[in-house]
């Protein structure tokens, strides 16, 4: 598919339902709420920012409950090219001014129920910056007269690559007239809705025919005079679009309360659905959620083995917190990190002067976890004398601190987690079979990251939004061209890898955006990508190499510059290689 080379915004007035929202776009929602409504108390046009008013979540783009929705110009220009052949000019030129003018009188009605304005100029003036986050056109205002006493109106704008006229270009040639007919709908639409009085734009100057710039000028009925007539047909029944705005503006207001209202509510709902996990695609990973979730109300003991760095740990505090010990202590140890004197006085306490060092009494974590849940991770390397305590510890729920003949009794929850084949270990007599029995009751395996690749991307993303809060980089962002470079890369070092790997890559980035000579040489040139059939096996090198650098060129949209960088080579080799195959 070729790139797309610009997006326009088309808006639709269906306002998201409850059914609608998300629990983390209702959240993301409210807060945006709470944030515009009592923070923000004299706005200005150029304050405005696009992720302080568009909120993006799965399947929904919206603007403060009014959906948008993301077109290819392309499409568009198709479609434009569509109506003029089967209703022709006249028609499609009506149909595009009232949908522009219904787009700006849902614009401006936003900006009021989002924002306190300083004053209408400055709520004017959001109109042309609203179709600048939307990707439609940069607008320069020329000239501003506004006399509200009298209704005297007068704008003069200019709209810089407008994407309405690229789109009547992509399929038709320059004209004799100016065709930027959405936009000038558009302009006096907001206005008319800012100023509460109709208010008519006309295009003097249009790419579309020829000129370098579009222009237009905006003015109230009256001052335009005769000048107007010729033009009113196009805004036939503008009144009750007004009409509809007004309604849909009361509407989104009573939701926006709604959500408030439900905000607290929603929050422990996502709390409990979502727990420590980011969003989880594959279908492996979901079966042991749910098999993670039924077990986490009983108090059975669970053994969660798996790859290292696969997220074992976070799969066990995903437990507790779901369980009736949520509200105690999560106390984790690592058995392999420490020797067998140091692990049991880790996990049982000890009397002073039970061994060299103890200088006092020291309660283990057994007992500071009371009632609570412990940790054991990489339970396969810990010795049989320990494994015989922990034995008594699941069976009797007892404990013996080390140079103590006194017993404890404790209540507390056991979790063990292991990247070794502990039915191996018991084959080689290194693990006690009855402890291996008692720790999993209930046994959970992880897969590697490469087993659930669906789940890289959201892990991904996840990592970067944690990253920028973590390395205060609040711009940062994952560019596409890395995507699929993530998703083909083996993982070894499975989801701890990929933590590491995008810090890594989100210090090297520059301005904020990770590309892919951001990421380690390693995952670039991974031949992890599998060929598919019996020709692919076949190639020769310089077919191998021929096919490599049209990937790369690809990735990088044809940038030349960074497909060098990305290829470690110079950009004279990479032509002359290009020139040769």
């Amino acid at each position: 598919m070729p790139p797309i080379q610009k997006l326009s915004i088309s808006l639709s007035l269906k306002y998201l339902s409850k059914s609608c929202l998300n629990h983390r776009s209702a959240i993301a929602l409210h807060n945006a709420l709470l944030k515009l409504h009592y923070k923000r108390k004299s706005m200005k046009a150029h304050d405005l920012k696009i992720d302080e008013i568009i909120e993006f979540s799965e399947g929904q783009i919206s603007l403060h409950g009014r959906r948008l929705v993301l077109r290819d110009i392309h499409a568009t220009a198709q479609l434009r090219k569509d109506m003029l052949d089967t209703v022709g000019l006249e028609h499609t030129r009506r149909m595009l001014t009232r949908s522009g003018f219904c787009w700006g009188q849902a614009d401006a009605a936003a900006m009021a129920r989002i924002f306190k304005w300083e004053n209408t100029i400055e709520w004017l003036k959001a109109g042309p910056q609203m179709l600048e986050i939307q990707g439609i056109t940069r607008t320069v205002v020329k000239a501003c007269h506004i006399d509200e006493k009298n209704k005297h109106f007068e704008m003069k704008v200019i709209w810089h690559d407008s994407a309405e006229a690229k789109e009547h270009l992509i399929e038709a040639d320059q004209t004799t007239d100016t065709v930027c007919w959405a936009l000038i709908g558009y302009a006096s639409g907001y206005a008319s809705y800012c100023f509460k009085k109709n208010i008519y734009f006309i295009e003097q100057k249009c790419r579309g025919k020829g000129d370098y710039t579009c222009t237009a000028v905006g003015k109230d009925e009256l001052s335009w005079g005769q000048e107007i007539q010729p033009h009113l047909k196009y805004y036939e029944k503008s009144e009750d679009i007004h009409s509809k705005i007004h309604l849909l503006t009361k509407e989104l207001k009573r939701k926006d309360h709604e959500l408030i209202r439900q905000h607290q509510r929603i929050k422990q709902l996502d709390n409990v659905s979502q727990g420590s996990f980011t969003e989880v695609r594959s279908e492996s990973f979901r079966g042991i959620l749910e098999l993670a979730e039924r077990v986490a109300r009983f108090d059975s003991s669970v053994l969660i083995t798996g790859p290292s760095g696969s997220g074992k740990e976070v799969l066990a505090r995903h437990i507790h917190a779901l369980s009736l010990r949520a509200d105690e202590s999560f106390l984790a140890v690592n058995c392999s990190a420490l020797s067998e004197t140091l692990l049991e006085s880790e996990l049982f306490g000890h009397k002073a002067g039970s061994f060299t060092g103890a200088s006092k009494d020291r309660i283990g974590l057994f007992e500071q976890a009371q009632k609570g849940t412990v940790l054991l991770d990489e339970i396969g390397d810990v010795s049989h004398s320990v494994q015989l305590k922990l034995l008594r510890v699941l069976q009797e729920k007892e404990i013996m601190r080390v140079g103590e003949s006194h017993i404890r009794k404790i209540d507390v929850r056991v979790i063990a987690a292991t990247n070794r084949d502990l039915s191996k270990a018991i084959q080689e007599g290194r693990f006690r079979e009855d402890l291996y029995y008692r720790l999993g009751v209930i046994e959970i395996e992880v897969p590697a990251l490469n087993q659930r690749r669906d789940d890289i991307l959201p892990l991904a993303r996840y990592f970067i939004d944690k990253l920028a809060k973590d390395l205060k980089m609040p711009d940062l962002r994952l560019d596409g061209t890395c995507l699929d470079f993530l998703i083909e890369y083996h993982w070894p070092g499975n989801i701890r890898e990929l933590e590491n790997v995008l810090e890594r890559a989100a210090i090297l980035s520059k301005d904020e955006v990770v590309l892919p000579e951001c990421l380690p040489t390693s995952i670039v040139h991974s031949t992890y990508r599998q060929p598919k059939d019996k020709k692919t096996i076949l190639r020769t090198l310089d077919q191998v190499e021929h096919d490599h650098i049209q990937t790369v060129l690809e990735y990088t949209e044809d940038n030349r510059s960074k497909a060098a960088q990305i290829l470690g080579i110079n950009q004279s080799t990479l032509w002359r290689r290009i020139k040769r195959s």
